[in-house]
């Protein structure tokens, strides 16, 4: 087989791949994947910010660990049951990893460099309710 040939139907076996990734509907509310465990996203990472926050984002799952302890820490989210941390992390590296090396996350801020969060003690209130609510579990201590 010549090298164009097989150039050509190495691209055509790789589509369905590329195709799938692209088949992944997305919700019309938050343009997230709606793939796995992105429920469970929506309705942790929303109630602070909106989903473009993270959805225009790239990260490692390290890096996604980081940014949720970093929120956790500075930015008023509340501590997560580690299950529902590890699917949170899972979800965002598997649909927003990195990928290529020019679509890849900043580095993150120092948090001595970030200001304080103007929404926290409102997201507290509104996760505070939603768990009154029965849609939001309450947080482990």
């Amino acid at each position: 087989m010549n090298t164009a040939l097989s150039i050509i139907v190495g691209s055509l076996l790789c589509l369905p791949l590329v195709q799938a990734e692209d088949t992944i509907p997305l919700d019309p509310v938050t343009g997230m994947k709606m793939a796995g465990d992105w429920e469970l996203v929506r309705n942790h990472c929303i109630i602070c910010h909106s989903s473009q926050t993270f959805l225009r984002q790239r990260a490692t799952e390290a890096n996604w660990t980081s940014v949720l302890e970093w929120m956790q820490k500075h930015g008023g989210l509340w501590k997560l049951e580690a299950d529902v941390e590890k699917k949170i992390i899972r979800y965002l590296a598997t649909n927003y990893g990195p990928g290529d090396a020019t679509n890849y996350r900043r580095a993150p801020i120092p948090a001595t460099l970030m200001p304080p969060n103007p929404y926290a003690s409102e997201a507290r209130i509104e996760a505070e309710a939603k768990q009154q609510q029965g849609i939001l579990r309450p947080a482990q201590p």
